[in-house]
């Protein structure tokens, strides 16, 4: 039965429209192959997420000190993407010191702890806007930080190759061939356009969360979500990547399209905590970064959404996204 839609589904449905389709991305998808045992954590991604800042900034900082007072830090290609700066005249969700970063590292989706020589290691790399050019800059960091070693004893290593999603084909295109050492001109962008009309939600769907979820509602951990504190993390994410990154101008009324987040429910959850630590280098201390994993079905006028949703499997949504938290699948059922 076709539900009518209120004027308040249709003021969420034309601004997330909009917003969705001011972003652009690259998926990438990087094979590497060991040379050497490694030993990973259950959970790696602070394991890749934290080698590859150091290499990247050996491959991209002209000085290699730190980024305050540096006067390089306007056209430093490091300090953009590990350090980028907010808009005094943006949005009040980009005027901080520094934003979230244009990309997301996505780790091995099995928890494979012990790693032989000639075993392939898979790692995703999402990213986002002016990000997309700067391709090159991540493969060689990815390059570097897999020469040097990674894990437990500095396993190494070798970038084989990386295929990028292209929307001209579902095969993919190979921008890096580790056997020439070739590397392509450029990264195939995705937009809201490229995914195309597709899937949508209308009354239900289900979000199967795949890697630990960090969401805060009132300073609180959140352990079983609502979906408007999932609306807000995503409105939220989604509006700072298309502002600070794809240069989108992000005029939304927020409390009316949250408004109409409060109308979905939730119908079934089989979500768990799963707790992870990481020690964090920079406060010399170990972290506890645990989230939550599972799915969890919703119901409602879900039409308005849709577009925010799909975007936000590539996204990630919440807390520590640069290293794979956050990820998640959108499954049926589709109504």
């Amino acid at each position: 039965m076709t539900r009518d839609i209120t004027q308040m589904e249709a003021t969420a449905a034309t601004q997330i429209d909009g917003l969705v389709r001011s972003l652009r991305w690259a998926r990438l998808t990087l094979t590497l192959r060991a040379e050497e045992a490694i030993s990973l954590p259950p959970y790696a991604g602070s394991t890749f997420r934290g080698a590859f800042g150091h290499a990247f900034k050996r491959v991209a900082c002209p000085l290699r000190r730190e980024c305050q007072g540096c006067g390089y830090r306007d056209v430093c290609v490091y300090a953009y993407v590990f350090e980028t700066p907010g808009r005094a005249d943006g949005s009040p969700l980009t005027r901080g010191a520094s934003v979230t970063h244009p990309f997301v590292l996505e780790p091995p989706d099995s928890p494979t702890v012990a790693v032989r020589p000639g075993d392939a290691v898979t790692i995703g790399l999402v990213l986002v806007g002016r990000a997309i050019p700067l391709a090159p800059y991540f493969l060689a960091a990815c390059r570097e930080m897999v020469q040097r070693g990674i894990g437990r004893g500095r396993g190494r290593l070798r970038l084989e190759r990386a295929v990028a999603d292209d929307p001209a084909t579902a095969n993919g295109r190979v921008v890096y061939d580790g056997d020439r050492d070739l590397l392509a001109p450029a990264v195939p962008p995705w937009s809201w356009d490229d995914l195309g009309a597709g899937r949508r939600a209308t009354d239900r769907v289900t979000l199967r969360f795949v890697t630990p979820t960090r969401l805060r509602q009132d300073a609180d951990l959140v352990v079983k979500p609502e979906f408007a504190t999932l609306a807000t993390a995503l409105l939220r994410r989604i509006s700072v990547l298309a502002e600070a990154h794809c240069g989108a101008q992000a005029e939304l009324d927020a409390k009316a399209i949250l408004e109409s987040a409060e109308t979905v429910r939730v119908e079934r959850s089989a979500l768990r905590w799963h707790d992870w630590e990481r020690y964090s280098a920079r406060q010399q201390t170990r972290m506890s970064l645990g989230g939550f994993v599972g799915s969890v079905t919703f119901a409602g006028p879900l039409a308005p959404w849709s577009p925010l949703l799909r975007v936000g499997e590539v996204a990630h949504i919440g807390k520590g996204t640069a290293f794979g938290l956050g990820k998640y699948r959108l499954e049926e059922p589709w109504s």
